[in-house]
């Protein structure tokens, strides 16, 4: 067992620095190629930059109407309010009054009714004479 143990001991020795170099390539490549995508992703972004000037002017010039558009709904909904407000107001004042409104709209058509059959009375007759 001692014999085993030595000779792994002797195996490993030779072994660990070549995994360590292996290793150390490894991680050159990678740093590199990490480097490379960080250049590309830098690259990337510049060339958006005009894009994204183009765009926010683009908002800039939107932001007006969008403005306008916000005041025109504040105004239709205070005039919606108003509306509301006011239908209800002539709502409650009818019913309050209906009996009062009902007492003058019969009053309305009694006249009516009584003037109706005097008018009708007189040219006939003046037509009988």
């Amino acid at each position: 067992m001692d014999d085993l143990l030595i000779a792994l001991s002797k195996v490993s020795g030779q072994l660990v620095p070549i995994a360590g170099a292996a290793a150390l390539i490894f991680l050159c490549v990678f740093l590199r190629k990490l480097w490379g995508l960080i250049d590309e992703i830098t690259k990337t972004v510049k060339g958006l930059d005009p894009t994204l000037r183009l765009v926010d002017k683009s908002i800039e010039k939107v932001q007006a109407p969008l403005d306008t558009v916000v005041k025109l709904s504040h105004t239709v909904d205070r005039v919606h309010d108003k509306t509301a407000e006011t239908l209800g107001k002539a709502a409650d004042f009818a019913a309050e009054n209906v009996e009062g409104i009902k007492g003058m709209v019969q009053e309305k058509l009694q006249k009516n009714e009584e003037a109706a059959p005097a008018e009708e009375a007189a040219p006939e007759g003046e037509g009988n004479e």
